[in-house]
């Protein structure tokens, strides 16, 4: 688990894991690791480097995770109340070469850089110990998935960045992060236990 940060870092984990895969592939396209970045789609202008955006655009309480038991601490008397549990949802795009004076060659390069994003998630379809940032820690597996979304509800999600043009993108799920709760309570430890047999004499 982690504290408030856990948002922010998931965030960087996922721009570091790509930016990290795309370095290693040369062989089908160059990229400067700035062309990677955390940007909403209408940050994206046709004069900027920007390749491929990750951009966070929904969280929601996860629902399963919403009624977990109180978390022990090191202090037998005390526990803290039950970590945040939150599903992320990112919107990955990709942008054509806007030097590139050859429309197609553009689109198609667009379209590889879209895959190789994709190809990449898929490939660590968990975040490890090793990719996470901060006080993030996985208690539990941090899962990246691709989500199934139909044209409309595509259209629908680029409506809300009105001054961008439509461009190739995926939907992806990350979670479920937790973030520590700073509320705590008393807890009175069990110290004695009592057993009572109920003896019922043979009939």
């Amino acid at each position: 688990m982690a504290s408030y940060t856990a948002i922010a870092a998931v965030s960087q984990a996922l721009l570091d894991l790509l930016r990290d895969r795309f370095a290693a592939r040369d062989e089908l396209f160059s990229m400067d690791e700035n062309a990677v970045s955390l940007v909403a789609p209408d940050a994206v202008g046709d004069d900027s480097e920007t390749r491929l955006s990750v951009s966070l655009y929904r969280l929601e309480e996860n629902a399963s995770m919403k009624n977990a038991e109180p978390k022990p601490t090191a202090d037998p008397t005390v526990s803290h109340d039950p970590p945040l549990a939150l599903d992320l949802y990112y919107l990955v795009t990709a942008y054509p070469d806007g030097r590139s004076t050859d429309t197609t060659a553009a689109t198609v390069d667009q379209q590889r850089v879209l895959g190789a994003a994709m190809q990449t998630f898929h490939d660590n379809a968990v975040l490890d110990a090793d990719q996470l940032h901060g006080s993030l820690e996985a208690d539990v597996d941090l899962q990246i998935s691709l989500v199934n979304q139909s044209v409309e509800e595509l259209t629908a999600l680029w409506t809300t960045v009105s001054s961008s043009s439509l461009q190739p993108s995926a939907v992806y799920h990350v979670g479920p992060v937790l973030i520590d709760s700073r509320s705590q309570a008393e807890v009175t430890p069990v110290t004695e236990r009592q057993t009572s047999v109920d003896r019922t004499p043979d009939r």
